[in-house]
């Protein structure tokens, strides 16, 4: 069977050849493979079965908004160890190290040197003029 409108109904055989074409109000039996059918209605049906469930919408959420920050945020690392005058500092990333070390390099030119025993500021673009 197939129903296209609903309006008519187009039947095949067993072996899927045409046999004919009845509309549901008609009340005109068909023989098919030596049965009689009589198509007295037809009903529409997409077989979707849609339901709402709120805690599968949230427990959705709470999974997916975590794993999508694991691949945004970057883990990072940065220390800093001061012997007398000299401070070293250091860092390490799982991810985007070339990134890292351009980030790691723009934030050591913004941090100002100390001279001296008076510890005077001088700002380390002003002396490389």
């Amino acid at each position: 069977m197939l129903a296209r409108d609903l309006q008519s109904i187009v039947l095949y055989d067993q072996d899927g050849k045409f046999v004919g074409v009845r509309r549901p109000s008609s009340k005109l039996p068909i023989e098919i493979n030596g049965n009689e059918i009589l198509i007295e209605d037809a009903i529409g049906s997409t077989g979707l079965d849609l339901k709402v469930k709120p805690s599968i919408y949230i427990g959705s959420v709470l999974i997916v908004k975590p794993l999508a920050l694991v691949f945004v945020i970057t883990d990072l690392e940065i220390w800093a160890l001061q012997d007398g005058s000299t401070v070293v500092v250091g860092g390490k990333t799982h991810r985007a190290k070339l990134e890292f070390s351009e980030e790691m390099n723009r934030l050591l030119d913004k941090v100002p040197e100390l001279i001296g025993a008076n510890e005077n500021v001088v700002d380390r673009k002003s002396t490389a003029t």
